[in-house]
């Protein structure tokens, strides 16, 4: 089971994505899959990260991850710009490549072992 949490909103023609991974891994803010904003992850209080959607004139958005508001584990995420607040909603980490294929490996080698005997 991965650890990593990932959230995701669309915001104003722009993709917002904050990433959140391990223990020693940093928290990360992408903007159009552009990595904007890094810090290092706390796990507890609030961590704050500023980043700016592009445009004609770049708009400041403050993302705050609180640990303590979440009920699942992980943390959540809000939103705040000029336009408002927003909570970021969580999707499910993307796989990765050749995890599932091994996994189905794995297990197609177990049953062979199994017959065998």
């Amino acid at each position: 089971m991965s650890h990593d949490f990932r959230f995701h909103l669309d915001r104003g023609g722009h993709s917002i994505t904050v990433c959140v991974g391990g223990a020693r891994d940093p928290v990360e803010v992408l903007v159009d899959g552009k990595v904007v904003a890094t810090c290092q992850r706390r796990r507890r209080g609030v961590t704050v990260l500023t980043a700016e959607l592009p445009g004609d004139a770049p708009r400041p958005v403050t993302l705050r991850i609180d640990w303590a508001a979440a009920t699942d584990g992980g943390p959540a995420v809000l939103l705040e710009a000029e336009d408002g607040r927003a909570l970021v909603p969580r999707v499910s980490p993307t796989p990765v490549p050749g995890r599932d294929r091994a996994s189905k490996r794995g297990s197609l080698q177990r049953l062979l072992r199994f017959t065998r005997r």
